[in-house]
């Protein structure tokens, strides 16, 4: 007898190669991929004419505020935050460049500058709350929007909050003098409210941490003054 070997076919899978694979992408996703170029041309787009747009406002801005600095100067604080109809005045400056995500430079600046013409005006509660609205990246002039918080806070005779203020003024800023100077008005705060040991503590610190700074100094002469009641 004959044996017959019966051979089964073998069915061999064909593997697609990389190139076939990026044609079916590209054949299937084609609409997707035409969307998605579209939206990266047009974010590049809008962020190059976003970046001119603020680039013109910020120029405008700095224009319309050295046209205030006089008035500031001279201590014309009413112009200086309304304008007088030639020029326009920082309230309405700040209102159209001032802002946290698309305030420019100079826009803020007069926020700043306005919070702090209310201040000199002993409108305290209006400027109190433009000072907590500043915004601003340069971290001497944060510090100085925080402290003119706490001098409003003062002007109505609040120190704890005030007190509150100039040390976070403190914590923000740089420049090590203002620093000093800030936590010296903290302690000077603590001392108006017959809180001695706190601005003891206060004062130490800064005589310490701050040598030959202006805070320094006054802190050693207000430590001489309450070393005898403490």
């Amino acid at each position: 007898m004959n044996d017959r070997q019966t051979s089964t076919p073998v069915t061999q899978s064909i593997k697609p190669s990389t190139e076939d694979n990026l044609l079916y992408i590209a054949i299937k996703y084609k609409s997707a991929i035409i969307s998605a170029l579209i939206l990266i041309i047009c974010l590049g787009a809008g962020t190059f004419f976003w970046i001119r747009y603020q680039q013109t406002r910020e120029l405008d801005a700095a224009m319309e505020l050295s046209r205030i600095a006089p008035f500031l100067d001279r201590g014309e604080y009413k112009i200086a935050i309304d304008g007088d109809g030639k020029i326009t005045g920082l309230k309405k400056i700040a209102d159209e460049y001032a802002g946290k995500y698309a305030g420019t430079p100079s826009g803020n600046m007069a926020n700043l500058l306005l919070a702090n013409a209310y201040y000199s005006s002993n409108e305290f509660d209006t400027a109190l709350k433009v000072f907590k609205s500043v915004s601003i990246k340069n971290d001497d002039l944060a510090a100085a929007a925080l402290a003119g918080a706490g001098d409003c806070y003062v002007g109505k005779n609040l120190f704890a909050p005030a007190a509150d203020s100039y040390q976070e003024a403190s914590k923000q800023a740089e420049n090590k003098v203002l620093k000093a100077q800030y936590l010296a008005r903290a302690a000077n705060c603590f001392r108006q409210t017959n809180q001695l040991k706190k601005a003891s503590e206060l004062y130490t610190k800064i005589v310490a941490d701050y040598p030959g700074t202006t805070g320094a100094a006054t802190a050693q002469r207000s430590l001489w003054q309450i070393s005898g009641i403490l």
